[in-house]
C-alpha cells in the first residue's frame, strides 16, 4: 500500500530489489522444491502487480537452478533481471543484462547488479570479480546517466568496504546480510550512500530525492533532520519548568545544565544550517512492513492463498515420503 499511495499522490517511485528474495530456504531439494517454487512465483506475480524497475540476481535467486531462473525470467518478462558478473560456465557470456537505465522525473538513473555469492553446488555459472566488474560498468555509465545505483548481493563482511570500492556510484543497496541501516546512521559526506535492508523483505527502504543541480553533491538530511527534532524536544522539556523565562534564567547557577543547553543550541544551529544550505537533498526512511501498514486486499488474498498452498504442498510431500518409507522392504 505504501507504493500505491505514493503513485496516488502523483509520485513515480523507482522500485528495486537487491536480491536474495526468491526462496525461504537455504537449500532447495526434492522435499521442498514445489512449495518453494510456488512461493517464488507468487512473489514474482506480486512484483509484476507492484511494478519493479530492476531485480538483481543474487545467491538465493539461483538456488533452484539456472534453468528455473531463466524460465522465470521468460515467464515474467516485464520484470528486468540484471547481473553484471554472473556468466555461463559453458560460454563465458553474461546470463543477464548487466544494468538498465531508467528515466524518472527528468533524471536518467543507471541501475547496476552485482553479487559476490552463488550457491556452492552450482556448476552452470561462474562469477567475475564483482569489484572489478562494478568499476568497469560504473565508468561506462558515468557519462550516460545522472545517477548511478548499485544493487549488490554480498556477505556482511564485504559490505563495509563497498563505498570505498565504488566511490563513483551515488547509491548502493545491499542484500545478503541481516543488518539493517537506520536513518540516524551517518553516511559518507561525499557518498556513495550505502543501505542494507535487513532480511526476508520485512522492511521497505525509501529514498526521497530533491535534485536541483545534477552536477552538485547530494546532502543526506535524514540524520540532521532527526537531530533537529531530538534537540528541539530536549530544549522543550527543559523549558517546561518555566515557559515564560529564558533557559539561561531558569537554570542560572547550574553550570552543568547551562553547558548542556549551550551544546544543544550549537548542535541545533549546525544541523539547521546544513539543511538550509543543501541544494540537492535526500531523505532515507525504513518502513517496517507490519500490521500498521494497510494491506492491499487483492495482494493480501494472493499471499494468503499462496501460504496455504505452500503448506499443503509441504504436507503432501511429507505424507508421500512417509508412505514411501513404509512401503519399501529394506534388506541388508
Amino acid at each position: 500500500m505504501v507504493l500505491k499511495d505514493m503513485r496516488k499522490n502523483g509520485e513515480s517511485p523507482l522500485v528495486l530489489d537487491a536480491g536474495d528474495m526468491f526462496f525461504s530456504k537455504t537449500s532447495i531439494n526434492i522435499n521442498n522444491i514445489k512449495s518453494e517454487q510456488h512461493r517464488c512465483e507468487t512473489m514474482l506475480k506480486g512484483y509484476e502487480k507492484i511494478g519493479i524497475d530492476a531485480q538483481n540476481v543474487g545467491k538465493y535467486e539461483l538456488l533452484a537452478g539456472l534453468l528455473y531462473l531463466k524460465k522465470m525470467e521468460k515467464k515474467f518478462s516485464n520484470i528486468p533481471f540484471i547481473s553484471a558478473n554472473i556468466k555461463s560456465a559453458a560460454t563465458g557470456e553474461l546470463l543477464f543484462k548487466p544494468y538498465r537505465v531508467v528515466s524518472k522525473d527528468g533524471l536518467n538513473i543507471g541501475v547496476l547488479g552485482l553479487t559476490n555469492m552463488v550457491p556452492d553446488t552450482m556448476r552452470s555459472v561462474v562469477m567475475d570479480d564483482y569489484i572489478n566488474t562494478g568499476i568497469k560498468y560504473i565508468k561506462e555509465l558515468k557519462n550516460k546517466v545522472d545517477l548511478i545505483v548499485l544493487l549488490v548481493n554480498a556477505d556482511r563482511t564485504s559490505q563495509a568496504s563497498l563505498s570505498k570500492h565504488f566511490s563513483d556510484a551515488d547509491f548502493i543497496f545491499t542484500s545478503g546480510s541481516t543488518h539493517r541501516t537506520s536513518s540516524s546512521m551517518t553516511q559518507n559526506k561525499n557518498g556513495p550512500f550505502l543501505y542494507s535492508n535487513g532480511k526476508q523483505g520485512k522492511y521497505l527502504s525509501i529514498i526521497d530525492l530533491e535534485i536541483k543541480n545534477v552536477k552538485g553533491p547530494i546532502a543526506d538530511l535524514s540524520a540532521p533532520e532527526q537531530k533537529v527534532k531530538q534537540l528541539n524536544n530536549r530544549l522543550k522539556r527543559l523549558q517546561k519548568k518555566d515557559p515564560n523565562s529564558s533557559l539561561e534564567k531558569i537554570y542560572a547557577g547550574k553550570d552543568n545544565i547551562l553547558n548542556l543547553i549551550k551544546r544543544y543550541k550549537n548542535d541545533l544551529k549546525t544541523a539547521e544550517t546544513a539543511i538550509e544550505n543543501a541544494s540537492n537533498k535526500m531523505r532515507y526512511t525504513s518502513f517496517a512492513l507490519n500490521r500498521k501498514i494497510k494491506d492491499d486486499p487483492e495482494m493480501l488474498t494472493m499471499v494468503n492463498l499462496a501460504v496455504e498452498k505452500c503448506k499443503s504442498l509441504e504436507l503432501n510431500n511429507n505424507s508421500f515420503e512417509k508412505s514411501n518409507s513404509h512401503g519399501h522392504n529394506h534388506s541388508h
